[in-house]
């Protein structure tokens, strides 16, 4: 694979005489039945590699693509889509939202923690028929 073999030359320049991340970083998993790693690939033909979340990102460079990171560290960034799951929640599910704001208050609806007061509610007869109900109905 023509593209390897050129990514596999820029790795040996910066990294003289290292087999191990040759190995390692290589796009083709090597063995009896050689494997392309899509992930490496992905790594090597992308700009831009991000996580989902500053963590998710962190584990990406400091593990899977250690070596791909210690190479191209101005590739890895982290982004994330904005959507909090209170908000996701009064958009995707206005029913769930009015009942829980309706049995608790407003205040959930900045403060992800106040869902917690929903604990007690959990085997109330009435709000476990309004949930079922607005379950059956999404």
């Amino acid at each position: 694979m023509r593209v390897n073999r050129r990514f596999l030359e820029q790795v040996a320049a910066r990294c003289p005489h290292d087999v191990d991340r040759l190995r390692r970083m290589s796009l083709v998993e090597e063995g009896p039945t050689k494997l392309v790693r899509m992930a490496h690939l992905a790594v090597v033909g992308s700009h831009s590699v991000n996580g989902v979340s500053a963590l998710h990102t962190e584990l990406l460079k400091h593990g899977m693509f250690r070596d791909f990171y210690q190479m191209w560290p101005e590739r890895f960034n982290n982004k994330t889509n904005g959507i909090t799951p209170r908000r996701w929640l009064l958009k995707a599910n206005p029913g769930l939202a009015g009942l829980i704001t309706n049995t608790i208050g407003e205040a959930w609806i900045t403060d992800l923690f106040q869902l917690r007061q929903l604990e007690p509610w959990a085997r109330d007869g009435a709000f476990q028929e309004e949930f079922r109900h607005l379950k059956r109905a999404n």
